[in-house]
């Protein structure tokens, strides 16, 4: 049998509107970060972007705390690492083909860098789905307040067309 769902914090119930008392448990809590400290420079320019926008998003949420910030690093350098490798697939491709003197095709190979790619990526989706960051897990978080009336898209919208909306 299997180990089932993996545990959700309070904070994201919270979120998610499932907050009830018997739902609750007993957790450590630790100290929120509101000022986002500087992405480490080993990071490159891709993951410093990711780093920068992710840790933001969950510090408005007030779910970013000082242990799951290194998550946040963590995810960020897997996604730098993805977006770095499919930028250089896009240069040599994804098949590596070998030809004989004659320049008739003997072997077509996958790439190694979209092995590598993959791995990436499920390595991010999966530190994602810890943050709660992924499309499925964002989808189940209530959003608290009412939508502002006449945010940019709407303005860009009664610009555009007919003005109706």
């Amino acid at each position: 049998m299997g180990k089932g769902r993996k545990p959700i914090s309070n904070a994201l119930k919270k979120l998610k509107g499932t907050d009830q008392p018997c739902r609750m448990r007993e957790e450590i809590t630790f100290d929120k970060i509101t000022e986002i400290p500087s992405p480490p420079s080993y990071l490159c320019a891709e993951a410093k972007k990711v780093f920068k926008i992710t840790a933001q998003q969950l510090a408005d949420k007030g779910i970013l705390d000082v242990v799951n910030i290194n998550t946040v690093l963590l995810y960020a350098s897997e996604m730098g690492k993805y977006i770095e490798t499919e930028k250089e697939l896009k240069k040599k491709g994804r098949m590596i083909e070998l030809h004989d003197e004659d320049g008739i095709l003997v072997k077509a190979t996958r790439n190694p860098l979209d092995r590598m790619a993959s791995e990436y990526l499920a390595n991010a989706t999966r530190l994602a789905s810890e943050l709660g960051i992924t499309p499925a897990s964002a989808s189940r978080v209530k959003i608290s307040g009412k939508r502002e009336e006449g945010d940019e898209f709407d303005k860009f919208m009664k610009n555009f067309g007919d003005g109706e909306r």
